[in-house]
C-alpha cells in the first residue's frame, strides 16, 4: 500500500491554510456592474394615460424601424376614470384593463419597454389638480427612477402649458413631470438613496438601490390643440409611412374607441375620415423644442448632437426674478404656476407658444384667478373693470383691500352663452389704486359644445 511522506502531508496542510487565509471576494464590488442592458432606452415617452401616446406613435414607429431606436413608454396614470366602449369594468378595473392595452400596445409599436406611475385619473383642467391629486413627489420619485432605469438621449412630452383643445390636467402634468425629471435624474443629490450604492449586495436586505445618475439630452414636447401651436417650434415628420401601423396600434386601445379605429382598418376608411383620431393619425406628428444640452437647432432632428454614451450632468440655470417694488396686477393659477416653472426650467421662450386661453362649454362658467400683489409697507384699496365680450353674465367684483407685503387671490367669474359664439372671446381685467393703473390681465375663451373637462 502507498505510504504519503511527511512531506506530501505537510504540503497539503500549508495549501488548505492559504486557501483559507485568503481573502474572499468583497460582495460590495457588485456595486461596480454595468447597469441591466435590457432597459436603456433612446427616446422615452412620458404621457398620462394608456392612450396617449398616439400623439406621437408614428414618429416612434418611424424612430424604431427605420433609425433602430429603442423607445420605452410611461404612463402616469392606469387612465381608471375614462370610459369603457365595450364592457361593465369601471374605476380601478378598467385602470387594469387599461394597462393590459397598453402593454399590447407598446408590443406593436415595438417599444423597448413600458412603465406605471401610481397617479390617479384626476378630471381637470388645472395641472395642479392633478400634481395633488397623483401624488407630485411619489410620481416625481418614480419617474426619476426610470429616466436612472432606462438611461434615455431624448423624452417626448406632452406641452406644460395651459391651451385649448384636448386640455386635460394630466396630460399636463406628464409634461411637468418628464421636465422635472429631465433637470434632476442627473443630480446625485436628488433622490440620492436611488443612486447610493447597495450595502449588501449579495443579500435581500437592500434599502438603497446602486442605481447610476444619468443627464437627457433632449426633450421635445406635443399636444392636441384646436389651434396651430406649432409652425417653427420644433421638428415634424409625416406619418405617411407608419399611420397605418400607429391606427393598428391604438386599435388595441378598445375600451378607448379602438373598435371603431379597427373598423375603420377594415374598410379602408381612416384615410378618408374626418374623425379627431384620423386627423392624429394621418397627419404629421408635430413636436415642440423644449431645450437642448448638445448643439442643435430649433427645427433640427430630434437625434442632431446627441453624443453616443450621453454627457455630463448640467444644472438648470437658476431663474432670475425681478421683484415687484409697486402693486402689481397678475394672473393667478395654473398660469401664474407656469410662469414660474418655465422660468424654473429654463424654459422662457414657452411663454410666447400659447396665450392665456381656456375652453369653456358653451353654458358653462369661466373662473379668470387673478393675483394682486401688495410689497408696500401700507395697505391699498384696489378697484377692478372687466371688459367681457358681448353675452357672457360677468359677476360683479367690488373693491378689495390687500394689506402690506401680501398677495390677494381673486377672481373674476363668468357665465358662458347658452349658444356657441364663434372666434375667441376676449376678456381684460384691469386694476386701479386710486387714479393709477397697476395692471392688467387679458384671457381669451373659446366655446365648445362638446366635453370639456371642469376647471
Amino acid at each position: 500500500m502507498k505510504r504519503t511522506g511527511l512531506a506530501g502531508i505537510f504540503a497539503a496542510a500549508i495549501a488548505v491554510t492559504a486557501q483559507s487565509t485568503s481573502p474572499a471576494p468583497d460582495a460590495y464590488s457588485a456595486n461596480n456592474r454595468a447597469q441591466d442592458p435590457r432597459l436603456k432606452a433612446d427616446i422615452l415617452v412620458v404621457v398620462a394615460h394608456p392612450d396617449d401616446e398616439v400623439l406621437a406613435s408614428a414618429y416612434l414607429a418611424r424612430e424604431i424601424n427605420d433609425e433602430h431606436k429603442r423607445v420605452a413608454i410611461v404612463y402616469g396614470t392606469h387612465g381608471d376614470a375614462g370610459n369603457n366602449n365595450i364592457g361593465p369594468e369601471q374605476a380601478l378595473a378598467m385602470g387594469q384593463i387599461r394597462e393590459f392595452e397598453a402593454r399590447q400596445v407598446g408590443n406593436a409599436l415595438g417599444a423597448s419597454s413600458v412603465w406605471f406611475l401610481t397617479g390617479r385619473d384626476t378630471v381637470s383642467q388645472n395641472v395642479l389638480n392633478s400634481l395633488e391629486h397623483w401624488g407630485h413627489g411619489a410620481c416625481l420619485e418614480q419617474l426619476v427612477r426610470i429616466v436612472r432605469l432606462t438611461r434615455p438621449s431624448v423624452i417626448l412630452t406632452f406641452l406644460p402649458d395651459f391651451t385649448t383643445g384636448e386640455n386635460h390636467g394630466d396630460h399636463q402634468a406628464a409634461g411637468v413631470l418628464a421636465t422635472e425629471a429631465f433637470d434632476l435624474a442627473g443630480d446625485r443629490t436628488v433622490f440620492a438613496e436611488q443612486v447610493s450604492p447597495a450595502t449588501n449586495p449579495d443579500r435581500n436586505t437592500n434599502l438603497t438601490e446602486g442605481l447610476s445618475v444619468w443627464q437627457p439630452q433632449k426633450i421635445y414636447y406635443f399636444y392636441n390643440p384646436t389651434h396651430d401651436i406649432f409652425a417653427g417650434q420644433g421638428p415634424q415628420y409625416l406619418s405617411t409611412n407608419y399611420a397605418n401601423l400607429a391606427a393598428e396600434a391604438f386599435a388595441l386601445h378598445r375600451t378607448q374607441g379602438g373598435d371603431a379605429i379597427r373598423h375603420a382598418l377594415d374598410n379602408h376608411a381612416l384615410v378618408s375620415s374626418e374623425s379627431a383620431i384620423a386627423r392624429i393619425i394621418n397627419g404629421p406628428v408635430r413636436l415642440i423644442f423644449g431645450k437642448s444640452l448638445v448643439a442643435s437647432g430649433v427645427t433640427d432632428d430630434v437625434f442632431a448632437g446627441v453624443v453616443p454614451g450621453g454627457i455630463a450632468f448640467q444644472h438648470p440655470p437658476l431663474p432670475i426674478k425681478a421683484e415687484n417694488l409697486n402693486p402689481v396686477l397678475e394672473i393667478g393659477d395654473p398660469w401664474g404656476y407656469y410662469r414660474e416653472f418655465w422660468r424654473a426650467h429654463g424654459l422662457d421662450h414657452l411663454a410666447n407658444v400659447v396665450p392665456v386661453e381656456i375652453s369653456v362649454k358653451v353654458g358653462g362658467l369661466l373662473a379668470m384667478p387673478l393675483v394682486v400683489e401688495n410689497p408696500t409697507d401700507h395697505a391699498i384699496s384696489v378697484n377692478l373693470s372687466v371688459q367681457a365680450p358681448d353675452g357672457w353674465e360677468v359677476k360683479p367684483l367690488g373693491p378689495v383691500s390687500v394689506d402690506p407685503h401680501a398677495r390677494y387671490q381673486l377672481r373674476v367669474q363668468a357665465t358662458a352663452p347658452s349658444t356657441k359664439l364663434a372666434g375667441w372671446q376676449q376678456f381684460t381685467v384691469s386694476a386701479q389704486v386710486g387714479d393709477r393703473k397697476i395692471g392688467s390681465v387679458s384671457l381669451r375663451a373659446e366655446l365648445s359644445t362638446g366635453w370639456v373637462a371642469p376647471q
